[in-house]
């Protein structure tokens, strides 16, 4: 009895031909629609970056000129500052805050915040004393990066007219409002005004010449004036971010 043999049948080449054929057809309609969707997801993930960064900045910003205080500082040679507000090329801003400490029962405790624009990354810079010296240790957080220009207007009422200015020069008062405006490297620009709580206040509370005198200077601008400072979470400033 004769056992038949049948040998496994192979793909021809016109089946290899019509199967490559039906690959590269499939392949032309999917590879770019997968491409746009690539390229989209990335331009998502690069704006939700964008927008944490900015929400984040702009909080920060709000908080500390929300806790500022009409209080001067020394230098790292120990000189006494000429403004309660510093605005200058080396920094972007640089004043003082006085935020509620938990470890001491709530009360503020003043502390230097200074804003800086470096390589074209926005970093908020913080002295952990308020009269830091050269080799104080400060803690430094970039928050917003691609940012090309960041201006600062400060604004005041004095004898029934408002001012505005990109410098400020006053020894005795905080700005009563102050207006940033980020610009990014993709020429998105926002702006935000913030109005400062403690600007009311006439008398600056100078760190230096109080101990000097052996007496103790207040916290802060609602301390200086007998008044206790408010435990309210309420923000002075417009909520939201404003896109131009």
């Amino acid at each position: 009895m004769r056992h038949r043999i049948h040998k496994g049948r192979g793909f021809t080449l016109l089946e290899i031909v019509v199967a490559v054929a039906i690959f590269g057809v499939i392949s032309a309609i999917v590879f770019p629609a997968l491409l746009q969707f690539l390229e989209m997801r990335e331009r998502v993930n690069e704006k939700h970056l964008e927008l944490t960064g900015l929400q984040k900045t702009f909080l920060f910003l709000a908080n500390d000129l929300r806790f500022a205080v009409n209080r001067l500082a020394k230098d790292e040679y120990g000189e006494i500052g000429k403004t309660t507000v510093t605005l200058r090329d080396d920094s972007l801003i640089e004043f003082t805050t006085a935020y509620p400490d938990v470890s001491l029962h709530g009360l503020n405790v003043p502390r230097r915040v200074k804003w800086q624009l470096n390589e074209g990354v926005l970093q908020r810079i913080q002295s952990p004393v308020m009269d830091p010296e050269s080799e104080t240790r400060t803690i430094v957080q970039s928050l917003l990066e691609n940012v090309s220009n960041v201006d600062i207007e400060v604004s005041y009422v004095e004898d029934g007219r408002n001012t505005t200015s990109n410098k400020w020069e006053e020894q005795t008062r905080l700005p009563d409002l102050i207006e940033i405006e980020i610009e990014l490297e993709n020429n998105q620009q926002y702006r935000r005004a913030f109005s400062m709580l403690g600007a009311d206040n006439g008398a600056a509370a100078t760190a230096a010449g109080a101990v000097s005198n052996g007496t103790a200077a207040p916290n802060s601008a609602s301390e200086a004036n007998g008044i206790s400072a408010p435990d309210s979470d309420i923000d002075s400033d417009e909520d939201g971010i404003l896109g131009e």
